[in-house]
């Protein structure tokens, strides 16, 4: 798993779980915030919350800076959600930073006042403050139950890490991050990070158990993307000389590195590579493209790509997860930059849409799928 970077305020409105969220906009049906709240909570199948279902903080507040209410949605492989929480305002709400393995409580990161973070208990809706010494901003949860918070604060180019109790105690520094990312063995006994020489493993203590050096790759350009297999990190680093990174898997073990893709020519419409899922329809990168878009490439086996275009979307697609033959894809789907949410598979080129955002609604702004190694980390 890799970690990323309030009194909730409840504008409750009266929506049956199985309508389209393309529809939403400011809430016009009023009903007791409680009523409707522990409504949705009580016809959520916890037993069944797992893979394939997907947090989202939705907003019709518009694109850029807008003013609007805002709602947290959890939404199942199926497309039905259910409305957990609500704010009367975007700009003042928390945001969602995480969702915790054990996919019991949720984390959020308060942008008002002093700061601090939130928890959001998703069964109960019981929300719980949490002040972090220094001002660190919260990054996620540790492995394998989400039973620790992972904060940061800015030191020099990098970040200092520390692990927190649920309360804001301090349990333990980890140490210094250079690309202030955290990704955690599923075992929860460790975690890698970046380093100057690649990446390096370090244990729940903070100690460097072993370096884990990325050859010909830049100094401190290397981040963890995700968990390939149990034992090995799929890393995005860019080759000394070069902006544009490539992408490789790296063994724990300290066993020598893998190149996954080639360095890419200028002239490639892949402006780097920065996660990959293997499927059974082939290899599928995660790239950057031009005007800060990210994109979708599947790679031959000589290592050439080529793009794969998600229908109704203007081609800026964020893959989040994959899930047997389809991609959860976060996209913006208008120039002004409202964000809508599809499962897609790329052999078929099938479609089915959970968010459908309308142009004057930012929409999905933040959407967080369940834990998974398979789970995107940009």
């Amino acid at each position: 798993m890799r970690l990323r970077g309030a009194v909730l305020t409840a504008i409750v409105t009266v929506l049956a779980s199985t309508l389209a969220l393309g529809s939403m906009t400011s809430p016009s049906a009023a009903a007791s915030p409680s009523t409707a709240a522990s409504t949705a909570r009580a016809s959520v199948p916890w037993s069944h919350v797992g893979a394939g279902w997907v947090l989202t903080q939705y907003t019709s507040a518009p694109p850029e800076g807008g003013s609007g209410p805002a709602a947290l949605y959890l939404i199942g492989p199926g497309g039905t959600r259910y409305q957990l929480a609500s704010w009367p305002s975007w700009r003042t709400a928390p945001q969602l930073v995480a969702w915790s393995p054990d996919g019991s409580r949720a984390l959020f990161q308060v942008v008002t006042g002093r700061g601090g973070a939130e928890q959001l208990s998703l069964a109960s809706g019981r929300v719980s403050t949490i002040t972090l010494p220094g001002g660190a901003s919260v990054i996620g949860y540790t492995t394998p139950r989400g039973l620790d918070i992972v904060a940061g604060r800015p030191d020099g180019d990098g970040t200092s890490l520390a692990r927190y109790t649920q309360s804001g105690r301090l349990d333990h520094s980890l140490g210094y991050s250079a690309d202030g990312q955290v990704l955690y063995q599923p075992s929860g006994s460790g975690f890698v990070t970046g380093s100057s020489h690649g990446l390096e493993l370090a244990g729940n203590a903070g100690n460097v158990v072993r370096n884990l050096t990325v050859p010909g790759t830049s100094a401190n350009s290397c981040n963890p993307a995700r968990w390939w297999d149990s034992g090995t990190v799929l890393a995005s680093c860019a080759p000394a000389g070069r902006a544009a990174p490539q992408l490789w898997l790296v063994p724990v073990s300290g066993a020598r590195p893998r190149a996954l893709t080639p360095p890419r020519a200028a002239s490639s419409r892949d402006l780097g590579d920065l996660d990959a899922w293997s499927m059974a329809s082939g290899l599928y990168l995660q790239a950057a493209g031009p005007c800060g878009v990210l994109q979708i490439f599947r790679q031959a086996r000589g290592g050439s790509v080529t793009l794969v275009s998600v229908p109704h979307t203007l081609g800026d697609n964020h893959v989040l997860t994959v899930a047997g033959a389809r991609m959860l894809v976060q996209a913006p789907t208008s120039c002004t930059g409202s964000v809508s949410l599809l499962w897609f598979n790329p052999a078929t080129r099938a479609e089915q849409w959970l968010v459908r955002a309308p142009a004057s609604a930012t929409g999905a702004a933040i959407a967080i799928p369940f834990y998974s190694r398979e789970n995107g980390n940009l």
